[in-house]
């Protein structure tokens, strides 16, 4: 098999890096800072879209500067106590190079902490990763890079991701910058690629740099000379600018047809284009009956939904498909003009809002199940809104509930309703650490025999204390 162009072709230096050059030299003076001592704000957390160079960046920045890597990305486990043991531990301590190079941070030997897709850390395979990332960010004496698409995703999470760190954002990468790239690819793999074919690889490629070497290097190979019509049969990867075509076919178009051939190309599933549909027809279609119309055939296409789901007959799709497509374009009664400002769906917005807040709601109603004996979908439905009051109000409670639930801090702070880094969550794992320090020392019946229990318990054959013996009268 052929190796990855991405691979081939990453920067060895910030100097080779493609686009975004503010972004690039925002970094370089946060490195230039590590090497002059230690910057006020120790982690530098670089925000963009997905292959616009970000992960290229931070690899060519300790390249440049000599640093060795420690880099964690999504194949890797990534819950809390992985993220101690390995990027914490690297943090902390001093390390070799691949070379074999010893690094001693006492002799400013820098290394760097790479954390890629930081804002995919709320699986329950991810348990305790935002607080081992917040202890990173206390505790690091190297340069740290946390690397996210959705910086808000992980900083909701906690203040100091967002306070405490120096975020940089990247953008998606101009079509004449990529161009010119695939340009000196194509040269050097001695490949004969025309303007036009270079120019449609990178209009497809959205931005993306990645995908446009990947588009480059599976026309290639094999193939010298590459022709515009090879170019053309390559996917178009404007997932989002597409699905606001296809919103603008369907509401605004006068051709149904035109608006399923468009819903085939995007190759989106049923339901994601429905979710489109549903957001944005009450603001596209302004007649009363036109509206009613739509959200008609829309329902007749989620019965078809319906139907997959409980026969597993995929062939409905294609049913589903046209019903809230080539259906709701046709079921207008006028054209309509003018903008409309289409909105992406809101409830993938609050689902993906409240996914960790949904983890730790199963995993908290798991817990309660197991030590109730019950279902966890009871405990979620029927004792965790108690189980919350309580929690709130009752610190007795929270340790007690803390102690035999086996409650970690994410889940306390989603019974608190608080952040993980906050005071009151804190303060709590504080004082279960004393109480369970306490606990240690006192004498466990579980472990003394039966014997000793009973001479414990025997009444002991003591003198008489004086000092407590009645005086009589006479001793007044």
């Amino acid at each position: 098999m052929s190796e990855d162009w991405t691979e081939l072709y990453r920067p060895k230096s910030l100097k080779e890096v493609v686009g975004n050059p503010k972004a690039v030299k925002e970094l370089k003076d946060w490195a230039i800072a590590w090497e002059n001592g230690t910057p006020p704000k120790r982690v530098a957390v670089l925000i963009g879209p997905p292959g616009v160079g970000k992960t290229s960046t931070a690899l060519a920045l300790a390249s440049e500067f000599g640093w060795g890597v420690v880099e964690m990305n999504a194949s890797d486990q990534r819950n809390g106590e992985a993220i101690r043991r390995i990027a914490l531990r690297g943090a902390l301590s001093d390390t070799f190079t691949d070379s074999g190079d010893y690094l001693s941070h006492r002799e400013g030997r820098k290394k760097l902490i790479i954390l890629d897709e930081a804002d995919n850390l709320f699986g329950r395979e991810d348990k305790g990763a935002i607080p081992a990332i917040v202890e990173l960010i206390a505790k690091t004496m190297h340069p740290v890079v946390l690397i996210v698409n959705d910086f808000y995703g992980l900083s909701r999470k906690s203040s100091a991701i967002k306070d405490r760190t120096l975020q940089i954002k990247f953008t998606k990468i101009a079509v004449p910058t990529v161009r010119t790239l695939l340009r000196k690819i194509a040269a050097d793999r001695s490949i004969s690629a025309p303007e036009g074919v270079l120019e449609i690889i990178a209009k497809n490629s959205n931005g993306d740099l990645r995908a446009a070497i990947r588009d480059l290097q599976a026309l290639g190979l094999g193939n010298p000379e590459l022709r515009e019509e090879q170019a053309l049969a390559l996917d178009n990867r404007l997932t989002s600018k597409s699905m606001y075509d296809l919103m603008a076919e369907i509401f605004q178009g006068t051709s149904p047809r035109n608006a399923q051939r468009m819903a085939w190309d995007i190759q989106e599933t049923p339901e994601f284009i429905m979710l489109w549909v549903e957001e944005n027809l009450p603001l596209a279609y302004r007649d009363t009956e036109d509206l009613w119309r739509g959200f008609h055939l829309l329902a007749r296409a989620d019965i078809m939904l319906g139907r997959v789901a409980r026969r597993q007959y995929f062939a409905l799709w294609g049913y589903a498909t046209d019903l809230s497509t080539y259906g709701v374009c046709a079921a207008k009664s006028k054209p309509y003009r003018g903008f409309v400002r289409y909105q992406f769906p809101s409830y993938l917005l609050k689902m993906g809002r409240t996914k960790a807040a949904r983890g730790a709601k199963l995993s908290v109603s798991q817990k309660v199940g197991s030590y109730c004996h019950t279902s966890s979908r009871y405990a979620m439905m029927d004792l965790l809104p108690y189980i919350s009051v309580l929690f709130r109000s009752d610190q007795e409670f929270r340790l007690a509930a803390m102690e035999l639930l086996g409650l970690d801090e994410e889940d306390a702070a989603f019974l608190m309703g608080e952040k993980i880094d906050s005071s009151a969550v804190k303060h709590l794992i504080q004082a279960l650490e004393r109480k369970r320090s306490g606990e240690s020392e006192e004498h466990d019946l579980r472990t003394t025999r039966l014997d000793e229990i009973e001479e414990k318990a025997a009444p002991e054959d003591k003198a008489p204390d004086e000092s407590i013996k009645q005086k009589s009268l006479f001793e007044y």
